[in-house]
């Protein structure tokens, strides 16, 4: 093999390699940068889902105090009715 053939051979060797380390940086930046989307997107969804079932608490909160005797006679003294 002679030394032009040789030089040739360990010149394409390091392109392919540095083309492949590019390749593969570029995917792994790739990757970081879903990684970070998808953590963003699981604390906005967990977030969402603490305040609707706070919301689901204060509604059925709210729908017992509608449904109660307490909350009739307020609307009753408030609307003016007595007894007659």
């Amino acid at each position: 093999m002679t030394e032009e053939k040789r030089n040739r051979i360990i010149g394409a060797f390091t392109v392919t390699v540095i083309l492949l380390i590019a390749i593969l940086t570029a995917i792994l930046i790739y990757q970081l940068v879903v990684i970070v989307s998808i953590n963003k997107q699981k604390k906005y969804i967990e977030g969402e889902i603490y305040r609707y079932t706070e919301l689901t608490k204060e509604s059925k909160d709210k729908l017992e105090y509608l449904e109660s005797e307490e909350h009739l006679w307020e609307e009753l003294i408030a609307n003016d009715y007595h007894k007659r």
